[in-house]
């Protein structure tokens, strides 16, 4: 049985778009946004940037992979935060269990700011398929590695990614103190 011509084209040309590295936020440059913090105070992507990286994480309560992987990463965060490194926790969850975030992540003691998404309009910039979804982002704003799902071992992964960010920002700026010098 054929499959008419103008469904064919449709379903390739829809998964030619959900699944290119650039859709699914696995290159090119990250979108800004502005969400509320659990104070309510606002949040800004590029306002983090300056400092360093930011490792994004997409996360909800009832997700227990996404807590184990917030929690591993919150075991390093001091360290990493003294170097100018950012964790951004987005919560997802939806009106109905958005009241439970704040006793949530009092309980589990993280350090880390966490932001609201509960109209998923962030999710949605980022082309997130499922939860757990990490996104770290170097000070330039380029999205340097994605990940979905969490398995205990992921979090080494991310600190290896996030050592070559930092490297090569020194490199950098090894370089550039070194044109200056020169002059």
């Amino acid at each position: 049985m054929r499959r008419p011509p103008g469904k064919f084209i449709l379903a390739l040309a829809l998964a030619i778009i959900l699944l290119s590295p650039a859709q699914a936020g696995k290159k090119g440059k990250a979108p800004n946004f502005t969400a509320p913090d659990l104070k309510g105070e606002k949040v800004e992507l590029k306002n983090l940037l300056e400092e360093g990286p930011v490792l994004i994480s997409f996360w909800a309560t009832h997700c227990k992979p996404c807590i184990k992987e917030l929690n591993k990463l919150g075991k390093l965060y001091a360290d990493y935060k003294k170097r100018g490194f950012e964790i951004l926790a987005i919560d997802v969850d939806g009106p109905r269990s958005v009241g439970r975030v704040k006793s949530k992540v009092k309980g589990l003691k993280w350090k880390f700011p966490v932001v609201f998404d509960t109209n998923k309009d962030i999710y949605r910039k980022y082309h997130v398929l499922g939860i757990p979804h990490t996104v770290l982002i170097d000070p330039d704003g380029n999205i340097r590695y994605t990940h979905t799902t969490y398995r205990p071992g992921d979090e080494k992964t991310i600190w290896k990614k996030v050592d070559q960010v930092f490297s090569e920002q020194k490199e950098a700026s090894e370089e550039k103190e070194g044109i200056d010098s020169d002059k």
